[in-house]
């Protein structure tokens, strides 16, 4: 019996012995990102093992998830999940939560992100998930504005990240050569940067340009809009060789390339590093700013996205990470930033799974909450690298969704904006009394002042107006006798929408305003004339001094003026006296420093619009009746 016992120990460590070589292999292999080999040492392990420990399962459900097999990536993460908690680190947890998303579970990933973030010392981050979640739930709800088309260029291999050059279009693709290498990673060809006059005629597909072709990886591209910069990521070597850091890793780093020498020489941009990568440049139509992505230290999470000017001998200024609003605690990747909106791809942000695309509005040096581009475009695969196309509300976009012809594919997509429709609504208050006000005006504008909708709000001060997605607005609330308050607003690409709590407060401006139906005048004394004439006297010029008060509180406003006789005297010598009295008050304005071309107009009158009737049908007026009639008036066109 002793014999047998010893036996069995002798095999068990023996078996031991070979698990623990396999695992040392698997996680050498993992170490390396080999995870096609690696996958293949962890289940080897596994099946010697008496046991396995919550980290092996995580890094085996990590290989799966870099392979993208995440069936078998779900079925490791539950191993680990059942005897180690993710809860407490988000960075683990998170590829649990994709691999759910990337298998359109969303209900259970989204009770894992909230298991997390319902912990006290992750209450910011909860809002900013919260407010993304909502939004992602209405996207699942929303039809979608995108059709996209597989381009006929694509490949069995990958082909990615379109950008133009002059006339060509040009991308990033792994399709092989017979002198291209293997990429140990996911044992596919390097990469190697093409063009193609037309993308819709997969024979013309060449590669850019043999001087600055690599036996590694070459790729993704920008170009200046003069066609003269090429920017490109790629693999850091020595001649025909890799450079690895001490830990065994290359990394990608930026060149610039001038395209109009005959030679192209690689310039190796100042921001590169030798312990991370740098790479998927943009630069901006303007040439001034260079985007790109990065996992430098100093970062919020494993690849962020950066910034730096680009001055006009070609060098750069110290990239500035874009911040915690755009960036997450995983990848953020291919920004393309043009008419103060960014475009990129995140891992991070509340999505349907993987890379989804997103947007971001830039305003006074802030980037405001990224925005899904919503459905179709984005879906539970990796779907990234959003670029413009030449025409209006098209474009091209990579993923490696089911259906594809290869490992990634180049997308065309067209955007029906005038399809999605949104609304907008809320209440106008009384500054001061904080009541709805009824009869208010609320107006949309587009291209700054170009009107394009307007709506008075109901009896409860209540509005509520129509939208294009993806637009910027300004919003206007008014009424006579009141200020004015309004705000900028950007939609974004949800259709069917409705943003509520959009109110407005305005003051009540009555002590320095009157109304007249619809029509606003500046509430002064009346300016009364002597008898028969137009001068300005001692006590027109104390009224007159309060109009240039209120239009220099108002630089942007905007009058006419009226005078006007009582009805002593013949019509015509009254029309010419009114006249008179009209001008000589714009000029007393204009002398005080008034611009001229905020008098729209100085009109006369005459008798023809009295206050009080007078010398008609035996009707007297005293001399306070008749004076009242002689009087000018001041009528607000704009302020």
């Amino acid at each position: 019996m002793k014999i047998k016992i010893f036996v069995f120990l002798i095999f068990s460590i023996v078996l031991s012995g070979f698990a623990q070589k396999d695992l040392n292999e698997a996680d050498a292999l993992f170490g390396r990102s080999a995870y096609a080999d690696a996958a293949l040492a962890y289940e080897s392990y596994i099946a010697n093992a008496a046991t396995v420990s919550p980290e092996t399962w995580q890094r085996l459900g990590y290989t799966y998830y870099n392979l993208k097999d995440y069936v078998n990536a779900l079925k490791a993460y539950k191993n680990w999940r059942d005897i180690d908690s993710p809860d407490d680190d988000v960075s683990k947890g998170y590829y649990y939560y994709d691999t759910l998303r990337r298998l359109k579970e969303y209900d259970k990933a989204n009770q894992m992100a909230m298991i997390f973030f319902s912990r006290a010392n992750n209450r910011n981050k909860y809002l900013n998930y919260d407010e993304e979640q909502s939004r992602f739930v209405e996207l699942l709800q929303a039809d979608t504005l995108y059709t996209v088309k597989n381009l006929p260029l694509n490949s069995q291999y990958a082909d990615f990240a379109a950008s133009f050059y002059k006339e060509d279009f040009v991308f990033t693709s792994s399709r092989n050569k017979e002198d291209n290498k293997i990429y140990e990673r996911n044992k596919t060809p390097y990469l190697s940067i093409y063009k193609i006059s037309r993308p819709e005629v997969a024979s013309e597909v060449s590669l850019f340009s043999e001087d600055i072709e690599t036996p590694f990886h070459d790729g993704t591209t920008s170009f200046t809009a003069d066609g003269r910069y090429m920017y490109y990521a790629s693999s850091f070597q020595s001649g025909s060789k890799k450079v690895f850091n001490d830990e065994k890793r290359n990394f990608f780093k930026i060149y610039r390339v001038d395209l109009t020498q005959k030679k192209l020489k690689k310039e190796l941009l100042a921001f590169n590093g030798d312990n991370y990568s740098t790479g998927q440049p943009y630069i901006t139509p303007d040439g001034k700013k260079l985007f790109f992505a990065s996992d430098m230290p100093g970062g919020y999470g494993k690849a962020d996205i950066y910034v730096c000017d680009v001055y006009e001998d070609g060098t750069t200024s110290q990239p500035r990470n874009l911040g915690p609003e755009i960036n997450t605690i995983v990848d953020d990747f291919f920004p393309f930033f043009k008419n103060d909106v960014l475009y990129f791809s995140s891992a991070g942000h509340v999505g349907f799974g993987g890379l989804d695309m997103y947007k971001s509005f830039y305003k006074d040096g802030i980037f405001g909450t990224p925005i899904n581009l919503g459905p179709v475009i984005n879906t539970n695969a990796d779907d990234f690298a959003y670029v413009e196309g030449k025409k209006p509300n098209t474009g091209y976009f990579s993923s490696d969704r089911a259906g594809g012809k290869g490992d990634d594919d180049i997308y065309e997509f067209t955007y029906n904006l005038e399809r999605c429709q949104q609304f907008i609504s809320g209440t106008v208050y009384d500054l001061e009394t904080k009541q709805p006000l009824a009869d208010a005006t609320v107006t949309l504008y587009v291209n700054e002042n170009e009107k394009y909708s307007e709506i008075r709000t109901d009896e409860n001060g209540e509005y509520q107006l129509e939208v294009l997605c993806e637009t910027k607005y300004t919003i206007e609330a008014h009424k006579a006798g009141y200020s004015k308050d309004g705000l900028d607003l950007s939609t974004d690409v949800t259709p069917g929408r409705t943003m509520k709590m959009l109110d407005f407060k305005i003051k009540d401006l009555s002590d320095i305003f009157t109304t007249d139906g619809d029509v606003e005048k500046i509430k002064v004394d009346p300016i009364y004339f002597e008898y028969y004439r137009y001068n300005i006297n001692s006590v027109a010029a104390i009224q007159l001094q309060k109009v240039v008060d209120v239009m220099n509180a108002y630089p942007e406003m905007v009058i006419k003026i009226e005078s006007h006789t009582d009805q002593r005297g013949t019509d015509y010598f009254n029309k010419v006296l009114s006249t008179n009295r009209a001008e000589a008050t714009r000029d007393w304005l204009i002398s005080r420093g008034i611009a001229a071309n905020r008098i729209e107009s100085a009109i006369g009158y005459g008798e023809s619009r009295p206050i009080n009737i007078c010398d008609e049908q035996g009707v007297d007026c005293t001399e306070v009746e008749y004076s009242e009639n002689r009087r000018s008036e001041f009528i607000v066109l704009r302020r």
